[in-house]
């Protein structure tokens, strides 16, 4: 990972949901990775938990909210946003047949990776457990390559990675 795709804490802390998404769009998409997130530290849980994320992998079933033809950028941005949409509407509570039809998504129309994604908003981390609270703890980066062979113990997240074909996995501190 070069340095242009470390994202410095200072644009992060106190930035606005949208200037978050540019910061992560700009580095997936700089080293085409199919995904990022972003994790925060909850003070009061003192764990950290999911606060953002951009999906840019592959799209089993495109469902779009406008009817005019889309850049693969907003395509992306777009897609994001449906999974999480998804994601408040499946494991929020809200299960009910009127929440789910305002989602433009349903769970079949997710690709593997779409949903390894989706499951990892529901993750949280007690640093030092777990990769990012590894790098949290010790305040550097961790990098796991080969995560579908990786022990769960190691990676909490190693089963999911298996069955979405995930390679790598990277957190990073700043």
């Amino acid at each position: 990972m070069d340095e242009s795709s470390i994202i410095p804490v200072w644009k992060v802390i106190g930035a606005e949901e949208k200037e978050i998404q540019g910061l992560l769009k700009a580095v997936v998409q700089s080293v085409g990775w199919t995904y990022t997130l972003f994790w925060q530290l909850c003070p009061q849980r003192r764990k950290l938990v999911w606060s953002s994320g951009f999906y840019n992998g592959a799209i089993k079933t495109r469902k779009t909210t406008q009817p005019a033809e889309v850049t693969a950028e907003e395509a992306s941005l777009e897609r994001s946003q449906q999974l999480m949409e998804l994601y408040q509407t499946l494991f929020a509570g809200e299960s009910s047949m009127e929440a789910r039809a305002c989602t433009a998504l349903s769970p079949e129309d997710l690709t593997d990776t779409e949903w390894f994604y989706v499951l990892c908003f529901t993750y949280s981390f007690k640093p030092p457990s777990g990769m990012p609270g590894k790098a949290y703890a010790r305040r550097k980066h961790v990098w796991i390559s080969g995560t579908n062979e990786v022990d769960s113990k190691i990676f909490s997240r190693a089963i999911s990675a298996k069955s979405a074909k995930i390679q790598v996995n990277v957190s990073v501190i700043n």
